[in-house]
């Protein structure tokens, strides 16, 4: 091959390459257009078979009038023939083999029709039924393309996502290190004013259960009735320990 015949055969491909990514760029509206086609297609064949299946019914109903009309003669030419009146049975006769030729054209045309009106109906019934699984046929490859395009989008923005999630993470810890600074702080200068208040002595106190005096409903009970057995004496330097309230003692006489 030729050096221009090469070249063309490039261009040619690069054409249908071209026209290709410009079909597939408009692949959805295309589908689109080609089902809206395909059902104003279907709606002039469904037209059409409405009009066959009237013309029909229209020869069906000759058909009947035509069988009625001569069943009526064939009954009058019988009386005629009876009556003598062969002359009047001859023209009857006449009208029922007129009647009878039109009778079978119409039965030829109705039967040939009913032949069209099945294949248009079993036409119509595929061709519905192909265009609604056409349909959703085109609905999940638009949901599929949805689909990828956002995995596209969330693929592409990934190492910028998580990049930003470092940061943030980031950015969380040291909210946290510097909360446990503040609270550990605020912790050591509550111990530091127990310390100078003298709140602290007074709770060590408690705990170690000096310096405080709890009361239950019993102990009150047992202070009202009065001492009911003689007091524990005292032994050791407890015993020159005045445990005389304060109150009662500024009753007593000074010694």
């Amino acid at each position: 091959m030729s050096a221009f015949g090469k070249l063309w055969t490039a261009l040619k491909g690069g054409a249908n390459e071209a026209a290709e990514k410009a079909a597939d760029g408009q692949a959805f509206r295309i589908l689109d257009q080609e089902l809206r086609e395909a059902d104003a297609s279907l709606k002039q064949a469904r037209s059409d078979l409405a009009g066959l299946m009237a013309s029909s019914k229209k020869i069906e109903k000759r058909l009947d009038t035509l069988y009625t009309k001569e069943e009526a003669d064939i009954a009058n030419a019988k009386a005629a023939m009876q009556a003598d009146r062969e002359d009047l049975a001859r023209q009857l006769a006449q009208r029922i083999s007129d009647a009878r030729a039109e009778i079978a054209r119409d039965e030829k045309d109705l039967g040939q029709m009913r032949d069209n009106e099945r294949r248009m109906l079993q036409t119509v019934r595929e061709t519905e039924s192909r265009i609604q699984a056409m349909k959703r046929e085109v609905e999940s490859v638009k949901a599929t393309d949805s689909l990828q395009k956002a995995q596209s989008a969330i693929a592409s923005s990934h190492s910028g996502v998580n990049s930003k999630l470092g940061s943030a993470m980031g950015s969380l810890e040291r909210i946290r290190d510097r909360q446990e600074t503040t609270a550990a702080r605020l912790e050591a200068g509550q111990e530091l004013q127990a310390l100078e208040s003298g709140a602290d002595l007074d709770r060590q106190l408690l705990e170690a259960g000096i310096g405080g005096r709890t009361s239950s409903a019993d102990d009150i009970l047992a202070e009202i009735a009065g001492p009911s057995r003689s007091a524990p004496q005292l032994k050791g330097p407890a015993a020159d320990l005045d445990l005389t309230p304060s109150r009662d003692r500024r009753a007593l006489p000074s010694s």
